[in-house]
């Protein structure tokens, strides 16, 4: 099966949250693109269903948080991949500068990410 990831995935070790259907699911992501998101956990959600996702990524007062909204695309024993279909423009901002920062190429993300834009237009 041929990998359909056109985005660069960082590792990237980090609490979310995950809820669909009335069930909040806790996870670790180990894994994160523009696109999608790896999350371990050991329960499970019908691949296609839509999900709400918010990613964790300080443990201050105030913590910063990324909220969007996917789909469940992957379903493997002991994890979930979901697919990114929204979320606000300061979500994005926060996810673009951790898959720069861990992947050390803020060019080759915002060369993928408006790649991905011209898709989607295209498709619609």
């Amino acid at each position: 099966m041929k990998d359909r990831r056109n985005f660069s995935r960082v590792e990237f070790r980090v609490s979310a949250l995950l809820q669909a259907e009335g069930v909040a699911i806790k996870g670790e992501v180990t894994d994160v693109s523009l696109h999608g998101l790896y999350m371990e956990t050991d329960e499970q959600i019908p691949m296609g269903s839509p999900v709400e996702i918010t990613i964790y990524l300080s443990a201050t007062t105030e913590p910063v948080v990324i909220n969007v909204k996917g789909t469940v695309a992957r379903l493997v024993p002991g994890g979930i991949g979901c697919a990114f279909d929204k979320m606000d423009i300061e979500s994005f901002a926060h996810l673009r500068s951790i898959i720069s920062y861990q992947g050390g190429d803020e060019s080759k993300v915002m060369a993928e990410f408006s790649e991905y834009i011209v898709r989607k237009m295209h498709d619609e």
